[in-house]
């Protein structure tokens, strides 16, 4: 497929917080955003600095279902003024499910 945003994985329209951080020991602070896509195999954060593509980076954002907030590993794919897609990585099966249970929760609320 040509489409340059063809996806493997749908993605629902949300608005959450989030937070992130490069994937480093050192890392700097952690820089806020808004997710306003989601879905199992990425998400597009707003943001006023992107990291670099390619860039390993840790998410994080709170669930309705979970206590504390998930950290997910990511790489970024693409970056444009204003924000940055990233793919998930590696996700643990609780990781997984959590964002498994938020995601048909996206979908479900969306059918009419």
């Amino acid at each position: 497929m040509n489409d340059p945003h063809f996806r493997r994985s749908a993605r629902s329209a949300v608005d959450l917080k989030v937070s992130f951080r490069l994937d480093e020991r050192d890392a700097e602070l952690q820089k806020a955003g808004r997710v306003s896509d989601l879905g199992m195999g990425g998400v597009y954060v707003s943001c006023t600095s992107a990291p670099p593509i390619g860039a390993a980076i840790r998410i994080y954002f709170a669930l309705p279902t979970a206590w504390d907030p998930v950290d997910l590993p990511a790489e970024v794919r693409w970056t444009r003024p204003g924000g940055f897609g990233a793919e998930f990585r590696k996700l643990t099966a609780r990781q997984a499910e959590a964002l498994s249970e938020l995601v048909s929760r996206l979908d479900f609320e969306e059918t009419p």
